[in-house]
């Protein structure tokens, strides 16, 4: 399988689970591979490049023990390798208020296995405008970053010491509205639904565990024909789903069936 930086994670575990191990040697940051809660939260949202950056480590060390266990490097990224660049960039926290900073413990959600993104959620939807969130936790929540900062916010992170990171979210100016993937209103659905007519690819993805309920729908976004909306049968809104298609141009509508039924209606 040929890689590069952009090669994510999980791709590199579902070729070959050694790339688990190679991984883990790099760097203790990533000794977290081995837990196989956060291998499913993190692996299928980070890429080599995101990896190294969080590692303090070189793209190219990923290359030196992944290359021995069959994997070969693309011609384009071969000759030289470059310093990742970052998947966002966050100012120092020159406008944190002085007062007003609201806690969210989330280790013990982890080290339970039980995924922390809907507290987290609750916790930022309800932060005052004045107010800053502090997110405790294990390691750097990079998935989040990149969500919370297309919905106005600010953020910095303090690795205090190994496996005890603070992160902390402001709003820029007022709580953003929710990005450009946001769902429109359950009519919205129907009319757009309406307006593909028979032009509607089905996929149901509701009796898959994380994360192969975005892998898939990434997946038949890939061949999906111009002029072709994709209608996913899910069982909850899939909020780390929400960047990724923005980032590839494609807008969603949502319709909630039921508290355990969610369609999805994906169209550029």
């Amino acid at each position: 399988m040929q890689i590069a930086a952009t090669t994510r994670i999980s791709t590199l575990i579902k070729e070959n689970p050694a790339a688990i191990d190679a991984i883990a040697s790099i760097s203790s940051h990533f000794e977290k591979l081995r837990n196989p809660f956060l291998r499913k939260v993190l692996a299928s949202r980070v890429t080599i490049a995101d990896a190294a950056r969080i590692g303090g480590c070189r793209v190219e060390q990923f290359y030196e023990k992944l290359v021995p266990l069959g994997f070969t490097v693309g011609s384009a990224t071969a000759p030289a390798f470059a310093k990742p660049k970052p998947v966002a960039t966050a100012p120092e926290p020159v406008e944190l208020p002085e007062n007003g900073l609201v806690e969210l413990d989330v280790r013990v959600d982890i080290a339970a296995g039980n995924d922390p993104f809907r507290k987290i959620m609750k916790a930022v939807e309800e932060l005052e405008e004045e107010h800053t969130l502090v997110l405790i936790n294990t390691f750097e929540p990079t998935p989040l970053l990149t969500i919370l900062q297309k919905r106005g916010f600010n953020y910095h992170v303090v690795e205090k010491e190994e496996k005890l990171v603070y992160t902390y979210f402001w709003h820029k100016t007022a709580l953003a509205a929710a990005p450009e993937t946001s769902a429109p209103l359950n009519t919205s659905f129907d009319i757009i639904q309406t307006s593909f007519a028979d032009n509607i690819r089905q996929v149901d993805v509701r009796h898959l565990e994380m994360p192969q309920p975005m892998v898939t729908i990434l997946s038949e976004l890939a061949t999906l024909p111009a002029g072709t909306a994709l209608h996913v049968k899910h069982r909850r809104v899939p909020q780390y789903l929400l960047p990724q298609l923005q980032e590839r141009g494609f807008l969603i509508a949502i319709k909630e069936v039921s508290p355990s039924e969610t369609d999805l209606l994906i169209y550029r």
